[in-house]
């Protein structure tokens, strides 16, 4: 697995690209293409290129930690 880049959010670009997903998340490009296709995913389309405005990002990956925690406490 990938190992995460970036250590502080406030390095990154107000909008992201999927490479800069695959370097927070630590993940291999295929599954931040599968994570990008997944509902709920803030993605922005423009043309064939995947944007994702930060904020939205780290809304949804802090919501995530959320749903996480929720389905560990169902098993």
């Amino acid at each position: 697995m990938a190992t995460a880049t970036i250590r502080d959010f406030q390095e990154l670009p107000a909008i992201l690209t999927l490479k800069d997903i695959q370097d927070v998340l630590g993940i291999c490009k295929s599954k931040v293409y599968e994570l990008a296709h997944t509902e709920g995913f803030p993605i922005v389309l423009f043309v064939l290129l995947i944007r994702l405005p930060r904020d939205r990002f780290l809304a949804w990956l802090d919501a995530q930690a959320g749903v996480q925690e929720r389905n560990d406490d169902q098993i």
